[in-house]
């Protein structure tokens, strides 16, 4: 994720921008270059938002919040907004978004919390389809897409090249691996590992999110090694640890095995089962 390292002064709007007259924009907020700010949105005091980016009518942004470059974020969306957590106090927390986001309609994106990372993080090209949620604490990579109203509960870790389906949910402090595809509808309670495809009301893995590998350049010897990835960690009568140790004696280590190893061996709530 680019860094963001506004020197603006306080209530420095370019020429350039376009800040509509029914827009509430706070003297504090740090504006930058060719930025626009549509009709009824709120900017508070804590906020940065960086050139060339275009904020529709009704959108909401509050706290220390951190928008990148040439991001388009749609109507009625609201960001920075305090955490949906109990324990939270409203604390000096944050959210940081990179650049070249396409961000639509609706679209929630709550801070961190102490408790956790103390900030919920958006990477770079990612594409976040009409009433999605992003809880507390969240992270989320580069060049994901995730479809209408997926929603991300607290502490949801998520790689990058991810594809989510319409109404897919994402319970709190699971992971999901580069370049995997929950499907849609799909209720995902467990770590989803890189390169899978996983659907179902308790989601499972079904095998590899080839389309998906193949879009992005992996070519046929390394999906061939991929799928024998999975048909040794998803034998039957193998635990995870018992599938590493094959694994590792029968295919050649690489990027494509460590990666899948590392990501295995950092879960906490366990990897879906092979469907």
């Amino acid at each position: 994720m680019a860094e963001i390292e506004s020197l603006f002064e306080p209530n420095l709007k370019m020429p350039e921008s376009s800040i509509h007259e029914t827009a509430v924009v706070d003297e504090r907020a740090r504006i930058g270059k060719s930025v626009t700010v549509g009709p009824y949105s709120i900017i508070g005091p804590e906020v940065v938002i960086d050139d060339n980016t275009i904020v529709d009518n009704h959108v909401t942004v509050k706290g220390k919040t951190k928008i990148g470059k040439n991001n388009s974020i749609g109507p009625y969306t609201s960001i920075g907004l305090s955490a949906q957590d109990k324990a939270h106090r409203d604390e000096a927390t944050e959210v940081v978004i990179g650049d070249f986001n396409e961000i639509r309609e609706y679209v929630s994106i709550n801070r961190g919390t102490l408790g956790g990372t103390g900030a919920t993080k958006i990477g770079d090209h990612n594409q976040i389809m009409v009433g999605s949620h992003f809880g507390h604490d969240v992270s989320v990579g580069d060049h994901c897409m995730f479809a209408n109203n997926t929603t991300f509960a607290g502490h949801v870790q998520v790689g990058s090249y991810v594809v989510t389906g319409g109404m897919s949910g994402i319970h709190q402090y699971c992971r999901i691996g580069n370049y995997s595809m929950l499907g849609s509808y799909s209720a995902l309670y467990q770590d989803l590992p890189p390169y899978l495809t996983c659907e179902g009301r308790r989601a499972q893995a079904f095998g590899l999110n080839t389309i998906g590998l193949k879009r992005n350049g992996f070519n046929k010897e390394e999906i061939n090694q991929i799928q024998q990835i999975y048909n040794i960690f998803f034998s039957k009568g193998f635990i995870p640890k018992k599938a590493i140790e094959v694994m590792q004696a029968q295919i050649p280590s690489g990027k494509i095995l460590d990666v899948f190893v590392q990501f295995v061996a950092k879960t906490s709530r366990g990897i879906v089962a092979g469907g």
